[in-house]
């Protein structure tokens, strides 16, 4: 592969640069595909790509709703949890 066609397959990664993968689902946080789809990515033919890109945004969304699901049932006392009134001095 050339430069020119690396740098075209490059731009048609749906990576954003987050790469931080999930440990449940082993999804990506950013782009939503697993280690073995990123790596094997630029091997994938065209079909093949488009078969894969259709369930990324389904994925982030179900990573997304996962987390805030967590953090609303850990919440602690900290100023974005709290409900009642504030303090005089703010």
């Amino acid at each position: 592969m050339d430069d020119a066609q690396l740098i075209a397959a490059a731009e048609m990664s749906p990576c954003v640069g987050v790469c931080k993968s999930d440990d449940i689902t082993g999804w990506c946080f950013g782009c939503g595909r697993t280690k073995v789809e990123i790596k094997e990515w630029s091997n994938y033919d065209d079909s093949r790509r488009l078969s894969l890109v259709a369930p990324l945004a389904e994925r982030i969304g179900q990573l997304v709703a996962r987390r805030r699901a967590a953090r609303n049932s850990a919440k602690t006392g900290g100023r974005r949890g709290r409900s009642g009134p504030r303090p005089n001095n703010q």
